[in-house]
Order: C-alpha cells, then sequence, then structure tokens
C-alpha cells in the first residue's frame, strides 16, 4: 500500500543537512524501544533501517529517503536478517511521516486482528550490499523496549 507524497523537496539521506530531519522523523521511533542501523556508515548513510523485536515477529522500517520508506513485519525466524528478509506478514510503503505512523500504530502480534498471513517482502526493505560493510548501530536506551509493548496492548486494550 502507497500513500501519495505531499513534499515537493527531494529528501537526499547523503545530503548532511537532511540527516537532522530524519533524526526529528526518528525520533518516536527511537523513542518507541527500536534498534536503529545506519547503512553505508553514521556519517553520510545510504539507508536507515529501524528494527523492534517481539518474542514471534519483528517489526522495521527501511528508509531510503523521505518519499521512499518501507515498514514491514516479519515472523521471527533462525537466522532472520533485517537486510534479506523473504517474507513479511504486514508492509507498508510511502512517505516517511505516513509509513513511521504506520508502523508505530501497529496492533501487538498476538492481538487477534494483528496481520499474520505471510507474502513475499516488497523490494523497498532491500538494502544495497554495498552500503552493508559500513553499518553504524544505535540501540534503545534500556526500559523503552518495554515501553513500546505495553504502550501498544494498553491501546488495544481501550479499542
Amino acid at each position: 500500500m502507497s500513500q501519495p507524497c505531499q513534499q515537493s523537496h527531494a529528501f537526499d539521506l547523503a545530503d548532511p543537512a537532511h540527516l537532522g530531519e530524519i533524526d526529528d522523523l526518528l525520533r518516536a521511533v527511537v523513542a518507541d524501544g527500536f534498534t536503529v542501523h545506519l547503512c553505508g556508515g553514521a556519517d553520510r548513510p545510504e539507508a536507515i533501517v529501524a528494527t523492534y523485536a517481539w518474542e514471534t515477529h519483528v517489526d522495521y522500517v527501511v528508509i531510503k529517503d523521505a518519499h521512499d520508506v518501507t515498514a514491514a513485519r516479519s515472523r521471527l525466524v533462525p537466522d532472520w536478517d533485517v537486510f534479506t528478509a523473504e517474507s513479511v506478514v504486514w508492509s507498508y510503503q510511502g512517505h516517511a511521516r505516513w509509513a513511521l505512523r504506520a508502523v508505530l500504530d501497529l496492533l501487538p502480534p498476538e492481538h487477534p486482528n494483528a496481520p499474520h498471513e505471510d507474502y513475499p517482502a516488497p523490494a523497498g526493505l532491500r538494502v544495497e550490499p554495498e552500503f552493508l560493510g559500513a553499518v553504524s548501530i544505535r540501540t534503545p536506551r534500556p526500559g523503552l523496549v518495554a515501553r513500546r509493548a505495553m504502550r501498544l496492548r494498553l491501546a488495544t486494550r481501550e479499542q
């Protein structure tokens, strides 16, 4: 599913001037306990990948520019790799503001209305192999991981 872009300016991850804007978009994701992978180097990443591991699934988002963001959930299986995921149970592709909001609001995997049917992973989740040689990882502060699970579980009880 794709959301039309509403911004007219290009968003280039290789341009350091835009890193602050990417940081702003990722602030809610980081505060929700996601681990951030800066692919292609921390100073000038070519892609940003954020992951959140549940007990049986992984939520993640791949940002290549503001108009090319893919969010997804995959089953957590042995040898699962965020950079080579072959199947997903949910995905959303579009502008950063919509894709990040979609992954932040995704129901917990154990919720009865959460997505559960596997299908092939969209191409937007793939990060070029040449950008994987230099990956900088930023892990969440202690306590943030549990806060995401609690926030989503409480929100689903209220519905």
